[in-house]
């Protein structure tokens, strides 16, 4: 009985760490798009890169900021290999991705 109790508490931690993982990455990004949406209020024109918001990317940023158009922006993070979640400016809504 003991190891499935065991297996049952690393897998229940596991989950707990992805899941936290996950939300930090989201909340990094729903502080991307207050700063990309303040900007554009501001300048009245969206940022080039992230720079212009006084922040850095690197490879291993939290999530991404991307400009589309003169208009419009997406943000994503990944999720796993191969699939994100990306917030699209043109619509305003997060759609999973990969």
């Amino acid at each position: 009985m003991k190891p499935i109790i065991k297996i049952l508490t690393i897998v229940l931690l596991i989950g707990t760490y992805s899941c936290e993982f996950k939300n930090d990455r989201q909340e990094y990004a729903e502080m991307l798009i207050e700063k990309v949406e303040k900007f554009k209020k501001t300048n009245n024109r969206l940022p080039k890169d992230v720079t212009e918001l006084g922040l850095n990317e690197k490879m291993d940023s939290p999530a991404f900021y991307e400009m589309e158009t003169d208009s419009t922006y997406i943000v994503w993070y990944g999720l796993s290999v191969g699939e994100s979640k990306v917030f699209k400016s043109s619509t305003k809504k997060w759609t999973e991705e990969g």
